[in-house]
């Protein structure tokens, strides 16, 4: 019995591109792979401050957690850079020279005021004075006291109070800033901005590091701002 030719054989069908192998477990058949599952991430849930409790995971790039810059940047606004902050302090500061007004003035009557030197001097060899006005220097002194605590309240007012409720002192707003706290992104207040002012002035006391602090900061926070986890960013213009 002769055996009959038989046709070329065909090629077994290719598999289904959408195929994915299975693990070597995978229907109890050794030798098989599954599809490894796409890892999925919950966007970071908001609290009630505008901020996010946790912030969102990226492969590969720099850790983004709060009060960090990265996260201050995408939820808050831009970190503002040195000369914007700059600027802002110099307004402020040229405001409080409104107190000096009244101090320059005291100074100016206490001098006119105050007695001379007649040129003569007394039996004892002692200098004679001539002239002297009691009330001119009292008026001088009050003024001077004045324009001090007119100073002072100018600097509370605007670096404390309206900073530490808005965010924004005068100088800031003229600027488009705003002070943040840097996890919640709302106004410190005026407790913590007091804080904020005390650590500034001390430390500028021994050197002055506290603002230039920020030129080499990684996240770009004076040393003031990191004793209060504070930021500043800038707002959007207003169209």
């Amino acid at each position: 019995m002769t055996d009959q030719p038989q046709g070329p054989t065909q090629p077994p069908p290719p598999e289904s591109p959408s195929a994915a192998p299975q693990s070597p477990h995978a229907g109890g058949q050794p030798g098989a792979y599954a599809a490894p599952q796409q890892a999925s991430y919950a966007p970071p849930a908001a609290n009630p401050y505008g901020g996010y409790t946790q912030a969102p995971a990226y492969a590969g790039g720099r850790p983004v957690h709060p009060g960090s810059i990265g996260y201050v940047e995408q939820y808050f606004g831009t970190v503002a850079t040195f000369g914007q902050r700059a600027l802002a302090l110099i307004i402020d500061t040229l405001l409080m020279l409104i107190g000096l007004i009244p101090m320059v003035i005291g100074i100016v009557v206490v001098g006119v005021s105050a007695p001379r030197d007649s040129g003569m001097y007394d039996d004892f060899g002692a200098p004679v004075t001539s002239g002297g006005n009691g009330a001119g220097i009292a008026t001088g002194v009050i003024l001077i006291v004045l324009g001090g605590l007119l100073t002072l309240a100018i600097s509370l007012w605007n670096r404390v109070w309206r900073m530490g409720r808005t965010g924004q002192s005068v100088g800031k707003k003229a600027m488009n800033l705003k002070l943040v706290d840097d996890k919640t992104g709302q106004p410190i207040g005026a407790g913590m901005c007091f804080l904020r002012e005390v650590v500034s002035g001390i430390v500028n006391q021994v050197v002055y590091l506290s603002y230039l602090w920020m030129l080499w900061d990684t996240e770009k926070q004076t040393l003031a701002d990191k004793a209060v986890h504070s930021t500043v960013v800038v707002l959007p213009r207003r169209a």
